[in-house]
């Protein structure tokens, strides 16, 4: 299994969505500026973004999905969100994590009531993963265009439709998850809550060279990352 270490700009960070640009005189804006400033501080310190992958052999039958790498299979039940993995080649698996630090950052200025400190750290916690989410797709590009391989579209559970939340304790189990602090609750949501499981097919009978999320769209569309090139 590949562990890999993500390294973040914080120059390159989007957080406009914590300043309005109609209220740029006013002092409001100056106290968010101030807080940001601190927090990115924070938010260095504490963040170790990593990504675990596998890259693996499907098997796929009747709706129903096999992945198998070295000497452990995973199978899938049969839904809807898989079919595309049908003319894959191979399968990246992934999971991506910021790690457990910042959310228990983020959970102590609630217990103290900073309201906007907690607002700030999360926006910038989203932002971090952004930008972790745009090298990530970078190295699976780079891993198909190595193999000549087109790419399916990024299946995300719980977001690509059909594709639901209670395949993820599989891949954590793929890519042992638990051995890295990423765990799911009993609704199958990730912990820490700033962690992602992923699967993109590659292959010669993919058209695509690009990757693009399945999912239908969310209030975050025009800033996703999974969308931007």
């Amino acid at each position: 299994m590949a562990v890999v270490e993500i390294k973040i700009a914080l120059s390159e960070l989007d957080l406009s969505i914590l300043f309005d640009p109609t209220r740029k005189g006013k002092s409001g804006q100056d106290v968010i500026k101030r807080k940001a400033k601190e927090l990115l501080a924070v938010a260095e310190r504490v963040v170790r973004p990593v990504l675990l992958y596998e890259i693996c052999t499907p098997y796929f039958k009747e709706g129903a999905l096999t992945l198998s790498v070295d000497d452990r299979t995973i199978a899938f039940r049969r839904h809807d969100g898989l079919s595309d993995f049908a003319t894959a080649s191979e399968v990246f698996v992934g999971l991506v994590t910021l790690g457990r630090a910042i959310e228990e950052e983020i959970q102590r200025y609630n217990s103290m009531n900073e309201v906007l400190a907690s607002y700030i750290l999360s926006e910038i916690s989203v932002a971090m993963m952004g930008q972790v989410i745009k090298k990530i797709k970078n190295i699976i590009l780079s891993v198909a265009r190595q193999r000549y391989f087109g790419l399916s579209s990024v299946h995300i559970p719980g977001s690509t439709p059909g594709l639901p939340l209670s395949v993820q304790p599989l891949i954590l189990e793929l890519l042992g998850g638990e051995n890295h602090g990423v765990d799911a609750n009993e609704r199958h949501m990730l912990k820490p809550f700033y962690s992602v499981t992923f699967m993109v097919g590659m292959g010669p009978n993919y058209a695509n060279d690009e990757l693009f999320p399945k999912c239908s769209g969310c209030s975050r569309m025009d800033t996703c990352a999974w969308r931007s090139k």
